[in-house]
C-alpha cells in the first residue's frame, strides 16, 4: 500500500510539474506578444504663436529625430515603456521628451503619459531665446484620471 501511495504522490508531483512549466511557458509568450505592439509618440513642436518651427531636434530617451517644415517629428516607436508612478501599470507608460532648437529656450515634457499599442500625439511649445535667464521650460504631465482617484480612493 504504501508504494501505491507513494507512486501516486509522484505521479500527481509530475504533473504538477508539468503543469507549471507550461503555464510558464504560455505567460512568457504572452509578455513577448504585449511587448511587440506597436506604441508610438509623434510630437508637433510651435512656437508662441502656434507656428511650427522646422529642425528642432527631438530626443527620447536615446532616439533623436528632428521636425519637418511642418514642425513635426516622425512617428517614434518606443521600444522600452516604463511607468514611472507604479510598475504594476501595464496599459500605459511615461516617457521624458526633450526638444531643442537654435533661437529657442529647450524644453522638457517629464511624465509623458503614453498607452500600449497606441500613437499619443503630443505638441510642445517652445519659447524663443531673449537673453534671459530662463535655462530650459519644462512641463509635467500628470498621471490619467483613473489612477488618481485610486490613489484618492486608498487614502480614504
Amino acid at each position: 500500500m504504501f508504494k501505491t501511495t507513494l507512486k501516486s504522490v509522484a505521479v500527481a508531483l509530475s504533473f504538477l510539474a508539468a503543469t507549471l512549466l507550461i503555464l510558464t511557458a504560455v505567460d512568457g509568450a504572452m509578455d513577448i506578444a504585449a511587448s511587440a505592439k506597436d506604441t508610438y509618440l509623434k510630437v508637433t513642436v510651435v512656437d508662441l504663436d502656434g507656428l511650427p518651427v522646422h529642425n528642432a531636434k527631438v530626443m527620447i530617451g536615446d532616439q533623436h529625430f528632428f521636425t519637418d517644415n511642418k514642425g513635426m517629428s516622425p512617428s517614434v516607436q518606443l521600444n522600452a515603456l516604463s511607468n514611472c508612478y507604479d510598475d504594476a501599470i501595464a496599459n500605459w507608460g511615461t516617457v521624458t521628451v526633450a526638444v531643442t532648437c537654435d533661437g529657442y529656450t529647450p524644453s522638457f515634457v517629464f511624465n509623458c503619459i503614453v498607452y500600449r499599442s497606441s500613437t499619443r500625439r503630443l505638441t510642445v511649445k517652445m519659447y524663443p531665446s531673449d537673453g534671459s535667464e530662463l535655462p530650459y521650460v519644462s512641463y509635467v504631465e500628470a498621471p490619467p484620471d483613473d489612477y488618481i482617484k485610486s490613489l484618492l480612493k486608498d487614502a480614504a
